[in-house]
This record gives C-alpha cells, sequence and structure tokens, in this order.
C-alpha cells in the first residue's frame, strides 16, 4: 500500500458526520497511548466517524499537547470536561471480576460502576457542549478487524498494513526533536546500518516476568564489530551488556542515572524532566524504525509499536513470539500478548 498523508487523511476524516473525541495521554505509557490512538483511528475510518483529539493534559507532555512532540494531522478540541470524563475503554466485567479474587477485594467493581457513572456524565456533557452525540475514548471497541478496506485513502490489507499507514502518518516529529536526533546521531556516530534491540525493566515486572537481555542477544546474533543501539530503560543494563559483549559496540540514549521505569514516578518528574526523558525516548524508537535488524518483545510498548511499523520485515523478531505469528499477535490485547509471550517464554 501506498504512503498516506496527513492532509488527504483530514480530507477523508472531516467528510464524516458522526464523530469521536479522543483523549490521549490518560494514564498508560506513552507508547500504548498512541497504540490505542492509532487503534481508535482505524475504528473511525472503518465505520465512517470523524476523529478529533484532545490532548491538553497528555500525561507525556508539559501543558502544549500531542503538537509539543508532533506535528497536528486533525482537529483538536479543548474543552477541560474531557480531562474527567474522557478515558480509555473499561475492561469487561468478566475481567474485572477476575481481577476481584486475585486481589480478594470488591474495589474492581467500585471503580467500573463509577467509571460507568463517568462515561453515562461525559456523553450529557458533550451532549450539551457541541449539540451532538459524540463519541468518547471509552466508546472504542477491545477488537480490531482482521481486514481493512477503506478504498478514499488507498487501504486494502491485513490490520498491520492498516495501523502501519496511520501510524507513519502521525509519526511526524517536531523540527526541534528532530534536530536533536541529529545532533545525537553525530555524536554517538551512529551508522545506518546498525541493529537494535528493546530491554525493559522498572514496573514493567508487575505485569510480566522480565525478559533477560542475553536471551534478546541470543536472537539477535550479532557479528562481531557490529553497532547495536540498545532502547532501555535501565543503565545498568546497558552496563551489563557492554560487559558480556566486548566484541560489539553497544550506543544508547538512557542516561546513567535511569534505574528502570516507573510510570507513577515519572508522572511525579517536574515538566521539564519528563519532556527531557520522552524526546531521547521518541529519538531511540525514531532510530529502530528505519534501522536493520530488531529484536524486541510483544509485551512492551515501544516494541509493539516498531513491530506493527515494520511487521512485514525478515529482519524484525519478537523474542517472544515465533516470527509466522508475529502480524496476527500484534492486533490482540494486551493481556492476550502477554499469556503468549509466558508460554512461549517456558519452552
Amino acid at each position: 500500500m501506498k504512503q498516506l498523508d496527513a492532509a488527504s487523511y483530514r480530507r477523508v476524516n472531516e467528510t464524516f458526520r458522526r464523530r469521536m473525541v479522543y483523549h490521549i495521554g490518560v494514564d498508560c505509557g506513552l507508547f500504548v497511548e498512541l497504540n490505542y490512538m492509532v487503534d481508535a483511528m482505524l475504528h473511525c475510518l472503518a465505520h465512517h466517524i470523524r476523529f478529533q483529539l484532545y490532548s491538553d493534559d497528555a500525561n507525556f507532555g508539559t501543558g502544549t499537547g500531542w503538537t509539543e512532540y508532533f506535528l497536528p494531522f486533525c482537529e483538536e478540541v479543548h474543552e477541560p470536561f474531557h480531562q474527567r470524563y474522557n478515558f480509555h475503554r473499561l475492561p469487561s466485567w468478566r475481567r474485572v471480576l477476575k481481577l476481584c479474587r486475585r486481589q480478594k477485594s470488591v474495589g474492581p467493581i467500585a471503580w467500573k460502576v463509577k467509571s460507568v457513572q463517568k462515561t453515562v456524565m461525559g456523553h450529557l456533557i458533550a451532549f450539551l457542549t457541541y449539540k451532538e452525540w459524540v463519541l468518547l475514548g471509552q466508546d472504542v471497541p477491545s477488537f480490531t478487524q482482521q481486514h481493512y478496506r477503506i478504498p478514499e485513502l488507498g487501504i486494502d490489507g491485513s490490520y498491520t498494513d492498516a495501523y502501519s499507514l496511520l501510524a507513519r502518518m502521525i509519526w511526524n516529529l517536531q523540527p526541534d526533536i528532530l534536530h536533536q536526533e541529529a545532533i545525537y546521531r553525530n555524536r554517538l556516530k551512529i551508522p545506518k546500518d546498525m541493529s537494535g534491540i528493546h530491554l525493559r525493566g522498572g514496573d514493567k515486572s508487575r505485569e510480566t516476568k522480565l525478559i533477560s537481555a542475553q536471551r534478546i542477544m541470543q536472537v539477535l546474533n550479532p557479528k562481531k564489530g557490529v553497532c547495536v543501539f540498545i532502547l532501555t530503560d535501565d543503565y545498568r543494563m546497558f552496563q551489563k551488556l557492554q560487559a558480556d559483549y566486548p566484541q560489539l559496540r553497544l550506543v544508547t540514549l538512557c542516561q546513567p542515572k535511569e534505574t528502570g521505569y516507573h510510570h507513577r514516578e515519572f508522572c511525579k518528574l517536574t515538566p521539564q524532566k519528563r519532556k527531557e526523558a520522552i524526546i531521547r525516548l521518541l529519538i531511540s524508537v525514531n532510530l529502530l524504525l528505519d534501522r536493520r535488524s530488531f529484536v524486541g518483545s510483544i509485551t512492551t510498548g515501544p516494541s509493539v509499536f516498531v513491530m506493527k511499523l515494520r511487521a512485514d520485515d525478515p529482519l524484525v523478531q519478537a523474542v517472544d513470539c515465533p516470527k509466522e505469528k508475529l502480524a496476527s499477535t500484534l492486533s490482540l490485547t494486551i493481556d492476550a500478548r502477554a499469556a503468549i509471550s509466558k508460554k512461549y517464554m517456558q519452552c
């Protein structure tokens, strides 16, 4: 499929009568938020719903929203009620009851009931504000189609094909960030033919067992002297790799003081500290999008984003999923991917 430009997307998007206002930057990490947003955009295109964005309070920004890091691609709205009443889709009652059994508490039920009440209130406020029925982020279904046909935009392919087109369209970094990337490239002497891996630490261990750097490097299997870019949130992992693989040239943008990403702690940082960390993350992922081999995990946001955009690339692999099943696995929910990862790593 051809590349998609923002002007073409806006032209088609603005012809739809029904609309959704999507709130990005609610309560997840940046790349989980991006993944949810692209899925919402696909849903809107497939059902002829006009997509609009609310990002004034995005948890990855300092108050500017989407355009702090990316060029605009659609109309944005700024009504403050979205901050409280527009959020991600709610988990099913079945999942909520499982959480209750696991936590031995009725807390998840109380949380969902309160969230349903907020959803009703959000739709009411939206109707009074816009004088029409408006969909919110929690109206995006949990499932994705396996094939998308949107002839107005030349889309006729699998989920990963359609996702990749939209994701590459929105992945349009601001000029000042691209300038910083060029500085890093020159300072670190990053070659075009380098390989890359993603290592996750921090609070990811609460969701799933962390995958060792050695296991990922075994899958990458780099030749002596190759340059490998390490996207990680824990500088100690980078140091361990340097000690274990002296025959390789390893580079990273991770800072020596970083010892693992913890989302709650990250949200408490000063706006400037958050912005600096997000810019390094964006530049790191941008470097991995157009490089050679890449190995990541189907359980981590940045890895999933890179793999969705490069799903057909034979040089892209997941350490915890067979290559022949990667494209179909990437369309699954976070919980489903975590289960597949756990089972595969036990083999």
